[in-house]
């Protein structure tokens, strides 16, 4: 059934409508403005009044598409027929409906032979063209009506979660501004009595103190005012679940919704990657996740701090983001070289980053899914294999983003809210050997960094790893405990011997419990151990059942008052829960 529509004629548009300043900002919906590219903006400025309308006809015609309202434009020039004039609507023999001066157009181009219609190929010649003497001619679709209607209603219901959403974050965004409110008073104290302590060392090098200064000046009396107040308590761990997996390499835990995230291998798939989400609560209850081709190997992956989303970074040069609802990369951004780190920031819940193997460090930020915010180039062409985000401290005043990173030369810091601005070296921590793993605590602020000692090539230089097939695949190393004291000053506090491995990273993490002194947990190479130490002289505490392969990965997590300890090997993963002694 074809029914008929009046459409009233449009009246002229001003001719000065042209003329008017065109802005340099394409509007990228709600509270969003995207810039102009600098071709974009070239092609705007150069085209002149000519280009700008054949940019409103492509426009034009995109709209009409985008409807799909085929009875209103003819279909060989896109643009809406007329009621009278040259444009004027007229249909073939066939049934068929164009502009009338398009399909004479169409039909003389033969040359006296006979045409073909341009939709059905039936022949026509120049006298077979009739006028219509009606207005524009819509087919009324009811899928396609039933259709606009379930979106529009999907639609209203997207807007309406997001005003809820934004509601949330608004009172979430006071309770936050509130809960800082009361730490700088509470610390205000704290915080004058280090500020004081600092200023009477001013003659020591920025950003260092000894050992004993630091630790015997600044933090001996925050220890003394914890035991007055509550015991502090020892603390082991005691194995919780053990579950079989198959190629397993990399992994992290959602505390909070008690799920497991791994990064797998699979050998007999023609060296597959994929990911598998297991439920801690039901074991048996886990979903394997297919990863496209071009993301390759996944060198890191972490757990976002309010949970359901995990950051991947890989070799295929990608930095994406798995949403667990949907088990799907609901984002991803294209790097310049492959990706061996990643990390969320601890301070603003947008911004992401990604350590690269040519050494540079890469900012993101959520809302935006096209290019990163910033790159920053390091002290190392080397890979950046660690990426901590510093938790500011609002009682010193810390308003920029600073990360901590390691590569092989060791951890460095760095200021991302100032380009210019170099990264460096953790003073104390310079010609230590290299840096094969990186442990920081947000919670007490301590850093513990482990190396493996330089080899000497034959040549005199030195060298990461070793090439000579007689060189030992482990060795003695160091571990070292930094602490980060007013935000930028960083004392070196102790150091400790530790088996090692040449050809492996070494995978640690810090594990704070309240009422206990903060713990070290790292893979021992020799053993294929979980061992443990307290802090802050690095003295062993527990050694953790082995595994028969190396351990690849260490990671706590905690969420409303418990703990969970994991560590992962190719075959297995086990899980560790505190227990007070």
């Amino acid at each position: 059934m074809i029914r008929l529509f009046t459409r009233p004629p449009q009246p002229p548009q001003p001719s000065d409508a042209a003329a008017a300043p065109t802005p340099m900002q394409i509007d990228g919906g709600e509270g969003h403005d995207r810039q102009l590219t600098g071709e974009e903006a070239s092609e705007e400025q150069g085209y002149g009044e000519e280009g700008k309308e054949e940019k409103e006809k492509k426009k034009k015609k995109k709209e009409l598409g985008e409807s799909n309202l085929d009875g209103l434009c003819c279909s060989i020039c896109m643009e809406p027929w007329a009621s009278q004039g040259d444009h004027q609507a007229s249909c073939l023999p066939c049934g068929h409906v164009y502009g009338m001066s398009c399909i004479i157009t169409w039909i003389q181009q033969c040359h006296g032979h006979p045409a073909k219609c341009p939709q059905c190929n039936a022949k026509c010649i120049s006298k077979d063209v009739r006028k219509l003497f009606a207005s524009p001619v819509v087919v009324h679709d009811e899928g396609l009506q039933k259709k606009i209607e379930s979106l529009q209603t999907e639609i209203r219901s997207l807007k309406n979660e997001r005003a809820g959403l934004l509601d949330v974050q608004d009172k979430l965004l006071d309770v936050q501004d509130n809960l800082l409110n009361e730490l700088h008073e509470v610390k205000k104290k704290q915080a004058d009595l280090e500020n004081a302590t600092l200023g009477g060392m001013g003659s020591k090098p920025l950003g260092f103190f000894s050992a004993k200064e630091s630790w015997g000046e600044n933090n001996r009396h925050h220890i003394d005012s914890n035991i007055g107040k509550q015991e502090i308590l020892p603390c082991s761990f005691v194995l919780q679940q053990e579950l079989a997996v198959e190629g397993a390499t990399l992994f992290d835990m959602d505390a909070s919704y008690q799920i497991l995230i791994l990064a797998r291998r699979i050998s007999g798939m023609g060296g597959t990657h994929m990911l598998n989400k297991i439920n801690l609560i039901c074991p048996h209850e886990n979903e394997d996740i297919q990863l496209p081709k071009r993301i390759r190997a996944i060198k890191d992956l972490r757990v976002s701090p309010c949970g359901r989303l995990t950051l991947l970074a890989s070799l295929g040069k990608k930095l994406s983001i798995l949403s667990h609802g949907s088990n799907e990369l609901v984002i991803n951004y294209d790097l310049p070289d492959p990706a061996w780190s990643c990390s969320w920031d601890s301070n603003n819940p947008s911004y992401i980053y990604a350590g690269l193997q040519n050494g540079m460090l890469l900012t993101f930020d959520m809302r935006r899914t096209r290019n990163p915010l910033q790159c920053m180039v390091g002290l190392t062409s080397r890979p950046i294999h660690t990426i901590y985000s510093l938790v500011n401290n609002p009682a010193f005043g810390q308003g920029a983003h600073k990360l901590l990173t390691a590569s092989s030369i060791g951890p460095c810091v760095w200021n991302t809210g100032c380009a210019t601005e170099r990264p460096f070296l953790v003073p104390g921590l310079e010609d230590q050997g290299i840096c094969m793993s990186l442990a920081y605590s947000p919670s007490s602020d301590d850093i513990v960094a482990s190396y493996h000692p330089k080899i000497l090539a034959s040549n005199g230089a030195t060298s990461s790893q070793s090439s000579q097939s007689s060189t030992a695949l482990n060795t003695v190393g160091s571990q070292v405990l930094v602490k980060r004291v007013a935000g930028n000053f960083y004392n070196k506090l102790v150091s400790t011997s530790t088996n090692v491995s040449y050809v492996q990273m070494t995978k640690s993490t810090i594990i704070n419990i309240e009422n206990c002194y903060p713990i070290f947990a790292y893979a021992d190479e020799v053993t294929h151990g979980l061992r443990l130490r307290a802090l802050p002289n690095l003295s062993d505490s527990q050694n953790l059942k082995p595994h028969q392969l190396p351990i690849l990965d260490v990671k706590y997590a905690h969420s409303q008052g418990s703990g969970l300890l994991g560590c992962i090997s190719k075959d297995k993963v086990q899980l560790f829960s505190p227990k007070y002694m």
